[in-house]
């Protein structure tokens, strides 16, 4: 049979979570009674702890982001109905110097009859850096035969791996990831290739292309009559007639025939 001891966690009832430390056990009197006058007593109970969703024969892995489930299958040896009031727990290092986390404390405040046994399920929800870690599970029990008082039992104390969630190629983010590293590496090498490789190409020569000049035409190359003469106004085809100029720099008059 598991430790028990008749001083209660208040941090769990009071509060959410197990105390740090659970304080050290008095020592019992002959008598059967702890120094404040209080009587020793040892529950008739057990509880065994699954863990539903592990089943692999390496050990207990809790994946970081998910639930954890617990089951717990309390047996009450009792004459008389004991009730479980709560479930909680933490989580310790390795060597057990330190506690790395409180787990959410769980009020039942179910009754077990005499000699009945009941499931009682907790869960959470871990987020730690993987590693091995040290799994307290506790229960507090209340029977009458115990003038009432708060029993705690260790249900579970050992070591359990806290794992990271396996990837997935379709994960959001791992194709955002894809995607901006895949974005960099194109960037880095359309610069490079514009930087190293582009200026140690062979340049193509330029084709000078000549240019058709248009051959010069005068009006004698052109045969008399070779071309439409009735667009041309009539007073441009009229060649201007040499006058005689007088002495006093004015131009004489041509007379009529017969004068």
């Amino acid at each position: 049979m598991r430790f028990f001891t008749a001083i209660p966690f208040i941090a769990l009832l009071a509060g959410t979570a197990f105390a740090a430390d659970p304080p050290v056990k008095p020592p019992v009197g002959e008598d059967g009674t702890y120094p404040d006058g209080r009587r020793a007593y040892d529950l008739q109970a057990s509880v065994d702890v699954t863990f539903p969703d592990n089943d692999s024969p390496l050990g207990i892995t809790l994946v970081n982001g998910r639930l954890a489930r617990v089951n717990l299958e309390i047996t009450n040896r009792e004459s008389v109905p004991i009730t479980v009031e709560a479930i909680g727990g933490q989580l310790r290092k390795h060597d057990r110097s330190d506690i790395l986390r409180n787990l959410t404390a769980l009020k039942v405040a179910s009754e077990i009859p005499a000699l009945g046994t009941t499931n009682v399920p907790y869960s959470f929800v871990p987020n730690m850096h993987a590693q091995d870690v040290i799994f307290e599970l506790g229960v507090l029990f209340r029977s009458k035969e115990g003038d009432g008082k708060i029993i705690q039992y260790t249900a579970y104390n050992g070591t359990v791996s806290v794992a990271e969630p396996p990837t997935s190629l379709f994960d959001p983010q791992i194709l955002f990831l894809y995607l901006f590293i895949l974005g960099l590496v194109g960037a880095g090498g359309y610069v490079a290739y514009q930087t190293w490789v582009v200026p140690m190409l062979p340049k193509p020569k330029r084709v000078r292309r000549d240019i058709p000049v248009e051959a010069k035409t005068s009006s004698a190359d052109v045969p008399k009559g070779g071309f439409d003469e009735s667009w041309i106004p009539e007073h441009h085809l009229k060649r201007p007639v040499a006058q005689k100029v007088r002495s006093s720099g004015t131009p004489k008059p041509k007379g009529k025939k017969g004068e």
